[in-house]
């Protein structure tokens, strides 16, 4: 009996394996990152699109679009929205979008109705003027992730939400 390799096991072991190898590591790169950041996407885009949806319910019953209450100024990062009820601030901060009711901001209660949690997702508003006055608000979004050394973005959006009771 002879020992050692043939020339055809040697082959295997040299070409065949490496190449098992790379398209193993394909796999595993899926695995171990791809599907939990596909994950963590797809969750941020539905508590996005529970944003979006709140927002759209207070414009069908905003009667305006204040530029300034209380404290308060709309801008880049926050935004007034004036309900039958109350005014309604929707404000950018630490990765979040917070919504707050600030009718009783003179009385220096302001009550945090909600939060959403959003670190990977960019959200641009501006709000539509006619005759110096607010009509509409421009929701931009999308969601930023960096995967292989590469930032990409995914499920941009534009929403526009027009104020039920503005005149």
């Amino acid at each position: 009996m002879r020992k050692g390799f043939t020339f055809v096991e040697i082959l295997v072991v040299v070409i065949v394996l490496p190449i098992a190898f790379l398209i193993l590591d394909g796999l595993f790169t899926t695995l171990l990152a791809d599907i939990p950041r596909s994950y963590h996407i797809a969750q941020e885009s539905v508590t996005l699109q529970h944003l979006l949806e709140h927002m759209q319910k207070d414009m069908d019953k905003a009667s305006g679009l204040p530029e300034t209450f209380a404290d308060h100024t709309a801008d880049d990062k926050q935004i007034l929205i004036d309900l039958p009820d109350g005014v309604i601030c929707y404000q950018q901060k630490d990765e979040k979008i917070i919504r707050r009711n600030l009718t009783d901001a003179s009385q220096g209660r302001i009550e945090e109705q909600r939060a959403w949690s959003l670190p990977s997702t960019k959200v641009e508003w501006e709000i539509w003027k006619k005759d110096a006055k607010g009509y509409a608000v421009e929701v931009k979004t999308h969601i930023e992730y960096k995967t292989r050394g590469r930032w990409k973005k995914t499920t941009a959006n534009s929403h526009v939400y027009y104020g039920g009771g503005i005149r």
